[in-house]
């Protein structure tokens, strides 16, 4: 079974990434990036790793690889993801560096060291949010939003300097999730749902089919440098 293509994510203990994790697994195989793995067998192989740390994720994954053998990885998707639901002038220095560490530095820094490794088909999926571009109605996050624009700003970056080896890299704008802090409060998630076109929260699954899609070789092979929102219609209405 080791003959399958290698797939390397964070945060795949998220619902996201096991929504992710159910639908991959049978067709790749799958290392996990985690401070905090499961105690528990699964299908996965871990690499235990703090992205909060500069470096350490890079290192232990590149090691990971040299011990398995690994020459080739199909795809990456940086899922991991942190929020302090901070206004702006609360926000500490901790928590401003401590978000942009792990939503954007780390996923720059395995991007970066799994460029050696990925194939000419390979695709990198960044997973950003409508904070990007939009103020959450669940509450001021600007270093959340921050950190997710700058995600963005990094596909294009690495989209135009990998496509002519054949790399893809994008990236997932999402919106309300079932699954997020916004729907554990009833009156934020009825405003958000009655702002969504589609008139409903996303879900985790959701989500992991758009990640899947971009992944896709076949499926999304002409799509590269975009930020593919997923957010029921959300950036449309007013």
């Amino acid at each position: 079974m080791n003959n399958r293509p290698v797939l390397v994510v964070t945060g795949l203990t998220s619902s996201i990434g096991r929504e992710l994790g159910t639908m991959l697994v049978n067709d790749w195989r799958i290392f996990g990036i985690s401070r905090n793995p499961p105690q528990v067998p699964d299908p996965y192989e871990w690499i235990v790793a703090d992205l909060s740390v500069a470096g350490q994720g890079a290192d232990h994954l590149v090691q990971r690889l040299a011990q398995d053998n690994i020459v080739h990885v199909q795809g990456f998707v940086h899922l991991a993801g942190v929020v302090f639901s901070d206004a702006a002038v609360a926000t500490t220095g901790y928590e401003w560096d401590y978000t942009c560490a792990v939503n954007l530095r780390s996923a720059f820094e395995l991007a970066v060291v799994l460029k050696p490794f990925l194939t000419t088909t390979a695709s990198v999926v960044f997973v950003s949010s409508v904070d990007a571009a939009l103020s959450s109605a669940a509450g001021p996050a600007a270093a959340y939003g921050a950190s997710k624009a700058g995600l963005n700003g990094l596909v294009r970056h690495l989209a135009a300097e990998w496509g002519q080896d054949g790399i893809r890299v994008n990236s997932v704008m999402l919106g309300a999730l079932q699954e997020g802090m916004s729907a554990q409060n009833p009156q934020v998630a009825s405003e958000l749902a009655r702002r969504i076109a589609l008139g409903r929260l996303g879900t985790a699954r959701d989500a992991a089919q758009a990640i899947r899609f971009l992944l896709d070789s076949e499926a999304s092979s002409y799509i590269t440098g975009i930020a593919l929102q997923v957010d029921g219609g959300l950036n449309i209405r007013y």
